[in-house]
């Protein structure tokens, strides 16, 4: 079993979904309770600015037993034993940044995609490619169209500076294809109430249940149009009622009422039933309570898709689009069925992407404007859904299938020893670059002293004198509890015992180099800040009083 060799970047809402239910928290929170079970016993690596409290509390609250190893994101030197940071979305530039201040050898940096159809999302991939990422950081797609889409945008990046600019040279990022995982267990036990779930949403048992969970929302995730057409021909052909239990959340009642005005115009055969995905055992109970499980996404927003893995791990059948990662988790005719996509050519849709470029459409219309032009085969839909109603063995095989397939590639132990083999591969190509890499800096974010350098009369030198104001110095304790003066002070920035020193080493003749030459264990710009912070008190005098230089 491979032991974590990476830590993981605890930020924000990466891991959690108790502010927000979405594709990457729930991603990021199902990562976390695999660590746990992979890793039960063994040393996790975390990293970030806080403490390791918040990360271990969840670790523990998923069985973990063992201890977390902290490494601070705002050290000042190089981190020992630190060897790669996981990112719970692409990697962002003050990350990288940060790491090449200290060493740019000294870890690498790996995240991964979710959408990839927002403007931020598609700035932070197109990025990858430049400084101050390395060649020993790396992007996880989640699916072969995650990275069709990143190459895409990479090839793109590449020509517009060498275009513009005759740039030659560019960041080979690594670019891997895993896929997000799941804990298969949770979702692999059907319960033995089956029959009285199946009642409680008015379900009778010869009803073939076709079962739709996700966010209700027509316009970014899947427009359930074509699936209402497909289950009114379908009830039209097999002369009987066919039953959808859509699971989820409507952002809004528009959204429900639009739902609601679709189905009775285009499915009056077929019986609905709507479970509200907030409520937990009722949206677990119809899991239960499921036959078929559908998922149609039109939408450029999706890029890999959970709730079709989820569903292989429960043993039920699944109907899928051909369409993003469903490519590379639904095996059509063995796991479920793949129903086909089509969509205009390249070149149609440049004023769409424009107008959501100038804030002429919101990101909603422009993703679902986009939705709009995606077509799925209605006929081939409908034909596979009267094949799962008619044959239970087909629906018994096609999901067992799916139930092997989810242990064996898609549970997250499978999926983190993946994690760490790249790790791994992430640290060979950093100990063969070496320490050559140089840290470049970041550009736009210069020193203030020296980009501001002519804002000031005089600028301070080494051979400058400095004489202690003892009548004022002797409050200085007093001016260190100012508010107006003490807002500054900081343990990493300005600490009060770096003013005390200087202060205390004030000598006869003393100049500011020897003022910087003592107290070795003190960072120079903290010294130097020091010494202008007790002359803009009064209490140290640089050379000749600027009052006195003409005279």
């Amino acid at each position: 079993m491979n032991e974590p060799n990476f830590a993981i970047n605890f930020v924000g809402d990466g891991y959690s979904t108790s502010k927000k239910i979405m594709g990457r928290q729930s991603a990021g929170k199902s990562l976390i309770r695999g660590m746990a079970r992979k890793w039960q016993n063994s040393i996790i690596n975390g990293f970030g600015t806080g403490a390791a409290n918040d990360l271990v509390k969840q670790l523990r609250s998923e069985g973990f037993l063992s201890k977390v190893r902290w490494f601070n994101e705002q050290t000042s030197v190089p981190p020992v034993g630190l060897n790669a940071v996981y990112y719970p979305a692409p990697p962002p530039k003050a990350l990288a940044y940060r790491r090449n201040r200290l060493s740019p050898s000294s870890y690498s940096i790996f995240g991964v995609t979710h959408t990839l159809s927002s403007s931020g999302a598609m700035d932070q991939i197109s990025e990858l490619i430049l400084p101050p990422f390395k060649p020993w950081d790396a992007i996880i797609c989640t699916s072969s169209a995650a990275l069709g889409v990143v190459n895409n945008l990479h090839d793109e990046a590449r020509e517009w500076w060498t275009h513009a600019l005759g740039a030659s040279r560019f960041n080979a990022i690594q670019k891997v294809v895993i896929p997000l995982g799941i804990n298969a267990p949770d979702f692999e036990t059907r319960p033995d109430n089956r029959s009285l779930l199946r009642m409680k949403l008015g379900l009778e048992e010869s009803d073939i249940c076709f079962l739709f969970a996700g966010r209700m929302t027509f316009h970014a995730k899947a427009n359930p149009v074509a699936f209402y057409q497909a289950i009114e021909a379908a009830c039209q052909t097999l002369k009987l009622r066919l039953v959808c239990v859509e699971a989820g959340i409507y952002p809004n009642e528009g959204t429900q009422k639009a739902f609601e005005e679709a189905r009775a115009l285009i499915a009056p055969s077929a019986k609905f039933v709507h479970v509200n995905g907030a409520d937990k055992d009722a949206y677990d109970g119809a899991w239960a309570a499921a036959d078929v499980f559908v998922s149609l996404s039109d939408n450029i927003q999706e890029t890999f898709g959970i709730t079709p893995l989820e569903a292989m791990a429960a043993g039920l059948p699944v109907i899928v689009s051909d369409w993003n990662g469903y490519k590379d988790t639904v095996r059509d005719g063995v796991d479920g069925f793949r129903i086909p996509v089509i969509w205009p050519a390249g070149g149609s849709g440049r004023d769409l992407a424009l107008r959501h470029d100038e804030g002429s459409d919101s990101y909603d219309y422009y993703i679902g404007r986009v939705s709009m032009t995606t077509v799925i085969d209605i006929g081939v839909l409908t034909k596979r859904m009267i094949d799962l109603a008619q044959s239970e063995s087909l629906r018994r095989s096609l999901g067992e299938a799916g139930r092997q397939r989810v242990r064996t590639h898609f549970d997250w132990p499978v999926i983190l020893d993946q994690y760490t083999n790249l790790a791994s591969e992430l640290e060979a190509i950093r100990k063969q670059a070496g320490d050559s890499q140089d840290d470049l800096g970041r550009p736009n974010r210069p020193d203030p002293f020296s980009l501001f350098s002519h804002y000031p009369t005089s600028v301070v030198t080494g051979d400058l004198t400095v004489t202690l104001n003892a009548g004022l110095a002797a409050h200085l304790e007093a001016y260190l509890d100012l508010g107006m003066l003490g807002y500054a002070i900081d343990p990493a920035v300005l600490p009060k015992g770096a003013i005390r020193e200087i202060v205390a080493n004030v000598v006869p003749g003393a100049t500011v180099s020897h003022l910087m030459a003592v107290c070795p264990t003190i960072d120079n710009g903290i010294k130097i800040r020091a010494i202008m912070w007790l002359a803009k008190m009064g209490m140290l005098i640089l050379g000749t009083q600027i009052g006195d230089q003409e005279t």
